[in-house]
Formats: structure tokens, C-alpha cells, sequence
């Protein structure tokens, strides 16, 4: 008489294998198309573009800097007027025009040196 153990009732019995999964599709991909910027396009019709296009942009920064440091000279003049000297003479303001427009230049001349390189 012959008895199964525990051990072998509590075996399972084995499954059948799992089916083959079918192959991924193969897809082809497409880079998508480039956005064309609006002010390039711009720019191309009337023949203005590529390194051209980058230089136009310097040439605005040289005169945004050169406005820049002349009205932070007069500002930076006009506080000191008011603040420490507490006059009624300009001579702040003065200088500091002064001051703004000699180093707006100077700036200028480094940018636009840069710019011919």
C-alpha cells in the first residue's frame, strides 16, 4: 500500500507552455519637418539672412549698450546729486553724463571691433 506524502500532493502538475507572442510591427520613423521661424522667413525674402541675420543683431546691441550706459551714468550722477551732495548744482548729473558716454563709447568701439573679427 503505497502512500503519498505530503510533499508530492503538494506538487503541481506542470502547465503547458505559453504561446509566442507575435513580432513588434516594424515602423519606419519621419523626422518631423522644422518649424520655420516667422522672422527668417522674413529676413530671406529680402535676402537678409543666415550670418547676416546675426550680425544685424550685434549691430542693435551696440546701440542698446551705448544708450544703456549713458542713461546709467546720468541715474548713477542724479542719485549722487540728490543723496550725497543734497545741492542744488548738477555736477553729478554732469559727470556722470559724462562718465556714461565715454564708457558707452568705449564699449562701443570693443563691440564693434568684435563684430568686424
Amino acid at each position: 500500500m503505497s502512500t503519498k506524502s505530503e510533499a508530492e500532493e503538494l506538487i503541481e502538475p506542470e502547465l503547458p507552455a505559453r504561446p509566442r507572442l507575435p513580432e513588434p510591427p516594424q515602423v519606419s520613423y519621419q523626422r518631423p519637418r522644422s518649424i520655420e521661424d516667422p522672422a527668417e522667413r522674413y529676413l530671406k525674402r529680402r535676402g537678409i539672412g543666415g550670418e547676416d541675420a546675426g550680425n544685424m543683431g550685434k549691430a542693435m546691441g551696440i546701440g542698446t549698450a551705448l544708450v544703456g550706459s549713458i542713461i546709467g551714468g546720468v541715474l548713477v550722477g542724479w542719485l549722487f546729486d540728490k543723496y550725497l551732495i543734497k545741492s542744488a548744482t548738477p555736477y553729478g548729473l554732469i559727470v556722470g553724463f559724462l562718465l556714461g558716454t565715454i564708457s558707452g563709447f568705449a564699449n562701443l568701439i570693443k563691440l564693434a571691433n568684435a563684430l568686424n573679427k
